[in-house]
């Protein structure tokens, strides 16, 4: 008979093995930014270090998932939709609250651009530019993925989403077309929302869409009135 010690430590390698499975794509995002900030940045904790951290993870996890969603057939979102836990949404949160301190972190590194010299500013003001970009896509690449996963990890009746032309069986695309639909026009268009759980998701990802899209509005006028 194996000792205790040893089913455990075989239970924990499984449950690690497990969780790297099922969130490679943040894991390997995350280690993408430490070792930018590390290797690159001065390791100080400052905005602008930090931002490049953010950038280079949120950039990672853009291009994974982006790649596994393009080669993804129904099946296989069947097959991850089927392994969601509660690690999903506290990634879901943590990620949302990284987003939104990205638009903090860059208030901050705007701050002082009016004394800056022409050139500095300038290189400030296409660093918050590209936060912007790569932090918007970001929020809505996950929310897509969190839309496929909790349509086809319910029951059939409780999908929460129906798509025009008959389409019972969504692919990525269609997921991704509603995400940033949403991002971009804060509605749904022609996807009806027909339970309670999308809507409270749909609403969420709403809300923060309208807290993106004001908040760049501002910026680029800050950031227009700073370089004049």
């Amino acid at each position: 008979m194996r000792p205790e010690a040893t089913i455990v430590q075989e239970k924990l390698a499984s449950s690690l093995v497990t969780f790297f499975r099922r969130h490679a794509s943040f894991i390997i995002a995350f280690l993408a930014g430490l070792a930018v900030f590390l290797l690159v940045t001065s390791r100080e904790v400052s905005a602008r270090n930090i931002l490049f951290g953010w950038n280079a993870s949120a950039g990672v996890f853009i291009v994974l998932s982006w790649r596994k969603m393009l080669q993804a057939t129904v099946e296989s979102i069947r097959e991850r939709a089927a392994d969601l836990d509660f690690s999903d949404t506290v990634l879901l949160a943590l990620s949302i609250g990284a987003a939104v301190a990205s638009i903090a972190g860059i208030g901050l590194e705007l701050h002082s651009i009016k004394e800056a010299t022409p050139d500095v500013a300038l290189t400030r003001a296409g660093g918050a530019v590209l936060t912007i970009l790569i932090s918007w896509v970001f929020l809505h690449t996950l929310f897509t993925i969190h839309y496929a996963h909790y349509f086809y990890g319910g029951a059939d009746e409780e999908r929460g989403l129906k798509f025009p032309d008959g389409i019972e069986e969504p692919s990525y695309w269609d997921f991704l077309y509603f995400s940033f639909t949403i991002g971009v026009a804060a509605q749904t268009a022609d996807v009806a929302v027909g339970s309670t759980g999308m809507r409270k998701l749909t609403l969420l990802h709403a809300v923060l869409s309208f807290l993106f899209n004001t908040t760049i509005l501002a910026l680029a006028i800050n950031v227009g009135a700073s370089l004049l």
